[in-house]
């Protein structure tokens, strides 16, 4: 992660090793809508808006991909996959992965676009700093490195969103 933080600022904004949009933001890698605006690789509406690569309605909006009629409700159930038992590093890893979405990092799923939610993103980190000194003594050599690791990137990348996003709002 360190080598995606060294792209990064040669970039000039906080994306965590990902392409800049053309306007600076982050992409995740993503390809952009017309107007300059992240669509995590999807396509496009009749308007140019990032669309998730669904199908649009009669209107021209977008239905979500579903293929159906309003009436027709989702299956719910064959989504419901199972899902590998939690550890320690899984739970963490989910944290520090909810926390990047809300520092920009990553991109929001539903829209494509970056965020920056920095409340959201602190009460995410501390929650993992509280996991780890909680299970001070209970933990592997393995899983003190990792979310050492862990906490250290997160800080960092804190840090670089912050003053992106105080860049953004000065040139508003």
């Amino acid at each position: 992660m360190a080598d995606e933080m060294n792209k990064d600022q040669e970039n000039g904004g906080c994306c965590g090793g990902h392409g800049h949009g053309e306007n600076g933001g982050c992409c995740g890698g993503h390809g952009h809508g017309e107007n300059g605006g992240c669509c995590g690789g999807h396509g496009h509406d009749e308007n140019g808006g990032c669309c998730g690569g669904h199908g649009h309605d009669e209107n021209g909006g977008c239905c979500g991909g579903h293929g159906h009629d309003e009436n027709e409700e989702f299956d719910y159930e064959k989504h419901d996959v199972k899902l590998p038992d939690p550890t320690l590093t899984t739970i963490v890893s989910t944290l520090a992965q909810q926390a990047m979405l809300s520092m920009g990092i990553l991109p929001h799923p539903s829209t494509g676009k970056s965020v920056f939610m920095m409340n959201q993103a602190k009460y995410l980190i501390d929650s993992i700093d509280v996991l780890f000194n909680k299970t001070e003594g209970n933990r592997t050599e393995d899983e003190t490195r990792v979310i050492s690791n862990v906490m250290s990137e997160l800080r960092m990348l804190y840090v670089k969103a912050a003053e992106e996003k105080a860049r953004r709002a000065a040139a508003k």
